[in-house]
């Protein structure tokens, strides 16, 4: 990720590119206030998109070249845009195995930029979405229930029971910042959903003040984007929670901030800023 640099570049840049450049790279840094989908706004030029006549070749050149440096102009002063926003605040990434990695690695460089403290990584393995092991899922979920947590009896879904109970593991208690549950019970369900393989992760994992949720391309609609969204929403019931994925922005899920274009800056501050404003939709 590019380092900040001053205001003084960002203004003569700008300048020099013209108004047109000048309007989308007001829309790139005005975008986390906005709701809709997070992209450099210039969607109708992107690579899925139908064919056009090869005389619009050069437009589409053009444009792409002008989303790149306004990409890159917004990343070195992606920094001093969320400067603050989440001063002392611990915040735990959790990723999916379809996350990119240098997705991850830029959004924890930006909360960093923030003022947030690492409260470590946990990776949502490639089996916690696939259906052949919910039930499996459901199960080790119920038999290790941590203290304070509560399993919904209306709604069964894999996904959500593994969200209230990853809830009370991850976050804290929103007032001391002390943990929800006993440590041992913190253990017990992390280990065994690691050595389940539904989990994965490195170091320790302490209470967190939010969570964002890190993703790969959309899922559309298929079992695995119900987990995800299931699980999220579990998270956002009880703290800050934002789902960030690559290109359009995710189906509105209560209590969390969705966010697109995570593949992009914009999309990037975007996660950042979510979870330091709360829950609900972005």
């Amino acid at each position: 990720m590019a380092k900040t640099k001053g205001r003084a570049g960002l203004i003569a840049a700008g300048l020099g590119w013209g108004a047109a450049l000048g309007i989308a790279l007001g829309a790139l840094v005005l975008v986390p206030a906005m709701p809709g989908e997070v992209d450099l706004g210039f969607s109708e030029f992107k690579a899925d998109a139908p064919a056009k006549p090869d005389a619009d070749d050069s437009e589409l050149t053009e444009a792409e070249a002008r989303a790149e440096e306004a990409n890159d102009l917004l990343a070195q002063e992606s920094g001093s845009i969320v400067s603050g926003a989440l001063k002392d605040v611990p915040v735990t990434i959790v990723r999916t195995a379809a996350a990119d990695a240098d997705d991850v690695e830029s959004v924890r460089w930006l909360l960093n930029a923030a003022g947030a403290s690492d409260s470590g990584e946990l990776t949502l393995t490639e089996r916690f979405t696939d259906q052949a092991g919910a039930d499996e899922l459901s199960s080790i979920v119920a038999n290790t229930l941590p203290s304070g947590a509560k399993l919904s009896v209306e709604e069964r879904s894999p996904g959500l029971h593994a969200g209230e109970s990853l809830a009370t593991v991850l976050f804290d208690d929103g007032t001391n910042g002390e943990s929800k549950t006993l440590p041992a019970d913190r253990t017990l369900v992390l280990d065994t959903l690691q050595q389940a393989g539904f989990i994965e992760f490195n170091g320790s994992i302490v209470p967190a003040g939010a969570v964002v949720i890190v993703d790969g391309p959309s899922r559309g609609t298929d079992f695995g984007a119900k987990v995800l969204g299931d699980f999220a929403e579990a998270l956002g019931a009880e703290g800050k929670t934002a789902l960030a994925s690559q290109g359009t922005e995710p189906d509105a899920i209560d209590g969390v901030k969705t966010v697109g274009g995570v593949d992009y800056e914009a999309g990037r501050i975007k996660s950042v800023l979510a979870v330091s404003s709360g829950g609900g939709e972005a």
